[in-house]
C-alpha cells in the first residue's frame, strides 16, 4: 500500500505512519463484513490522507461498501469513481464548516444542489444538521422534495421533530437518521419507528460504547431493540475528523464487538443486508454471503 499521507513533518505525520504501520501489523480485522453508512473525506481530510489510502483502509477493515459524504462534494465523487463497487457516494452541501449552522436558511441552496446532481451520480443527500426549532425552513421542504423527486435516501443528523416533519412533507422518502437521533434512547427509538416504520432507518455511529456495559456486554435495552426491529439498523464509524481515520480500526472493532453478540441473522441485517438493500441497485446484490 503507497504511503501518501501530506502532512508536514512533526506529530501530526508521526501519528499518521504509526497508523499506516498498525495497517500492515495487524491481521484479521475484516471477520464480519460491514456496510459502514456514515463516513466523511472533507477537504482537510484529503490535505493530509490520499485516496487511495482511505481505499485501503477500507479493504484492511473488511468494509465491503460504505456511504462516503464530503466537503467539497467532489472527494466523495473521487473515491466512487476509484472504486465504484465500494464506495456509495452522498452529496454534501456544505461548501464551508459554517454551513452546518445556516444552510437552512440559505434560499439559494435547493437550486445550487439540483446543479450538483445534474452533473454527479450521488445516491443519497446530506448529512444535514437540523433540529426541531427550523422545521419549517423552506429549504429544508425543498430539498426534501428533491430527495424524493430523485429517490434519493435522505442522511438527517437532527431530533426527532425533524425526523416527523421530513415525513410530513414526503412520507415515502427513505431516512437515514444519523447517530440514533439527538437522544440516543431505546424508548425514543421506538416511538420513532412505531410512527415510521417503513422508510426510516437508523445510523448507530459513534454511540457504540453506550450500547456496552463495563465488561464489554450488550446491554439488554439496546439488544431487545436491535432484534425487535432487525430491519430498521445499520452501522457507521463516522470520520468526523482526521483521527477518526487514523483510529479507524478501533471504531470498526468495538462495532464488531456488540454485533457479536447479537443472534447471528440480526447482526447480518445491522452489519450489511440492511445497508444493501436501501443503499444499492437491486439488480447488483447478488446473494449476500452466509
Amino acid at each position: 500500500m503507497p504511503i501518501r499521507m501530506r502532512t508536514k513533518a512533526g506529530p501530526a505525520l508521526l501519528a499518521g505512519l504509526t497508523w499506516l504501520a498498525g495497517l500492515w501489523a495487524t491481521p484479521g480485522l475484516a471477520e464480519t463484513p460491514l456496510f459502514d453508512v456514515h463516513l466523511h473525506y472533507n477537504a482537510e481530510q484529503r490535505a493530509a490522507i490520499d485516496p487511495q489510502t482511505i481505499l485501503e483502509t477500507l479493504k484492511h477493515n473488511g468494509i465491503e461498501h460504505a456511504v462516503v459524504t464530503s466537503r467539497p462534494p467532489e472527494n466523495a465523487r473521487l473515491l466512487a469513481e476509484l472504486a465504484p463497487d465500494r464506495i456509495v457516494p452522498f452529496l454534501g452541501v456544505y461548501r464551508a464548516k459554517a454551513d452546518k449552522e445556516n444552510w437552512m436558511h440559505r434560499a439559494d441552496l435547493p437550486a445550487r444542489v439540483e446543479t450538483w446532481l445534474d452533473h454527479g451520480d450521488y445516491r443519497g443527500l446530506g448529512e444535514l444538521h437540523i433540529f426541531g426549532r427550523d422545521r419549517d425552513s423552506p429549504t429544508l421542504k425543498r430539498l426534501v422534495e428533491i430527495a424524493a423527486e430523485r429517490e434519493l435516501v435522505l442522511m438527517i443528523h437532527g431530533d426527532l421533530a425533524i425526523i416527523d416533519r421530513v415525513f410530513e412533507i414526503s412520507p415515502q422518502v427513505d431516512v437515514l437518521w444519523a447517530h440514533l437521533g439527538d437522544t440516543p434512547d431505546p424508548t425514543i427509538l421506538r416511538a420513532a419507528l412505531a410512527r415510521h416504520p417503513e422508510h426510516l432507518f437508523i445510523d448507530t455511529s459513534v454511540r457504540d460504547e453506550r450500547f456496552m456495559d463495563d465488561d464489554g456486554q450488550l446491554l439488554a435495552e439496546w439488544r431487545a431493540l436491535f432484534v425487535d426491529h432487525p430491519n430498521r439498523f445499520v452501522v457507521g464509524v463516522d470520520t468526523y475528523s482526521l483521527a477518526r481515520w487514523q483510529r479507524f480500526d478501533e471504531a470498526a472493532d468495538a462495532i464488531r464487538q456488540w454485533l457479536d453478540q447479537l443472534p447471528d441473522s440480526v447482526a447480518r441485517r445491522l452489519a450489511r443486508e440492511n445497508a444493501r438493500e436501501l443503499l444499492l441497485d437491486p439488480l447488483l446484490l447478488g446473494n449476500p454471503e452466509p
